[in-house]
This record gives C-alpha cells, sequence and structure tokens, in this order.
C-alpha cells in the first residue's frame, strides 16, 4: 500500500522557510484531537506534529503541520493515512472538536515536512474534511493518469 505522505505537501503553494518557534495558544505539538470529518470517516483522528512560526504566513498565523489517520479512501490502495498536511489556526478552529485521549499510533510526519519546506509549501487554509477530500480527489487523478504497471 502506497503512504498518503505526498498527498498534500506541495499542494498548495507559498514562498518561504520556516523557523522552528511555537507559538503559545490552545494548540501544542503532540496533542491529538478529535474534528469534524467526513461521512464516512467518523473516529478519525489528527496529531499536531509541529507548529511553526513565519512571516510569510502573517495573515494565517503559525503552520500547524498535523497527520491524519482513520480516513477512507473507497477503491484506492491506500492505507488511509496523511502523513503530513499543514494547516492554518482558523482551520483547526473549524474542525476540531475535543482533544482525544487517544494512544493511537500516527506515522512519522518529518519526512513530508521536510518535503514541504523544500517545496515551499503553503497551508490549508479549508476544513480538515475538505483538505481530506482534496487529498482523495487528487490521488484519484494521479491514478487515473498512472499508466498500469507503474
Amino acid at each position: 500500500m502506497r503512504h498518503l505522505g505526498l498527498a498534500c505537501f506541495g499542494l498548495v503553494m507559498a514562498a518561504g522557510a520556516m523557523a522552528a518557534t511555537p507559538t503559545v495558544d490552545r494548540y501544542a505539538e503532540g496533542q491529538v484531537w478529535e474534528y469534524q470529518t467526513r461521512p464516512g470517516d467518523q473516529g478519525s483522528l489528527l496529531k499536531i506534529q509541529k507548529i511553526e512560526v513565519s512571516p510569510q504566513f502573517t495573515k494565517s498565523g503559525p503552520v500547524y503541520h498535523v497527520s491524519i489517520i482513520g480516513i477512507h479512501f473507497d477503491g484506492l490502495p491506500v492505507n488511509g493515512t496523511l502523513q503530513h498536511a499543514p494547516f492554518s489556526r482558523a482551520s483547526l478552529d473549524a474542525s476540531v472538536t475535543k482533544l482525544s485521549a487517544s494512544k493511537a499510533e500516527f506515522p512519522d510526519a518529518n519526512g513530508g515536512i521536510a518535503e514541504w519546506r523544500k517545496a515551499q509549501g503553503g497551508v490549508f487554509t479549508v476544513t480538515v474534511a475538505e483538505a481530506v477530500s482534496f487529498a482523495e480527489q487528487t490521488m484519484r487523478k494521479q491514478m487515473s493518469t498512472t499508466p498500469s504497471g507503474s
């Protein structure tokens, strides 16, 4: 099965190298959150892997690098995980419902974060559920344009 870590890091673009200074707010690295999921993704969780502040994102504030588990991609040969997806605070505010006590295992997001930085990636400013749908649509397009046997 393919990992889905590559789906989000370069899909939205904006310039800027990120500084590694977290901001003080209701979110913290390592937190696991329940969020308003798409139909069929009930029970999916997100984990804040890293929080970064950059002058390039002054309008959206810190970048919240998250991993998401428990996603259902019907008909796609992927494992239902987004290794890395960068979100704005407004996106998290519009999406998360409560902190979770879950001890579920999440993928390491460091590879996705490194690729995102290299690509000078941007951040999702839509809800988490909308970003998951976008990632699924992107994967479906990529799979329909990939020749069989590749």
